[in-house]
């Protein structure tokens, strides 16, 4: 794979999980009922919990948007923001395992952490800082 077409891999994959935990991050701050109502289903509702959450996954969605510019420079965050990606995933793999969910649910929430976890894993490999920094 050419250089231009791993940069635009790897930005394109920051960008979207930046977005993703960007909107999140809102959603649950500032419309945390509605976050429960549309997106995360898990009662009971816990408006602390959804605020919690979202003063985390509000800053990591601005430093990934940050990093798209020059991901070289934050190679070691996107690592840890893949990392904690599967960490999400398993919570919910263990959950739908618990709960014997269908795969409807499996579908919409756990396997897209898992592929987007990949994804970033994937843009993490294949980063070589001295060769993307110049660009």
């Amino acid at each position: 794979m050419n250089t231009g077409l791993k940069l635009a891999f790897i930005r394109g994959a920051v960008a979207v999980g930046g977005s993703f935990y960007l909107l999140t991050g809102i959603a649950l701050l500032f419309a945390p009922q509605w976050f429960f109502d549309n997106v995360g289903t898990f009662p009971p509702f816990n408006r602390h919990y959804a605020g919690d959450l979202g003063s985390y996954l509000l800053p990591l969605g601005i430093v990934l948007l940050l990093a798209v510019r020059h991901p070289a420079q934050h190679r070691s965050l996107i690592g840890f923001a893949a990392a904690g990606t599967f960490v999400h995933a398993l919570n919910h793999v263990y959950e739908d395992i618990q709960l014997g969910s269908a795969f409807p649910v499996w579908f919409a929430a756990t396997i897209p952490l898992l592929v987007y976890g990949l994804v970033l894993a994937a843009a993490y490999v294949i980063m070589k800082p001295t060769l993307l920094a110049k660009r």
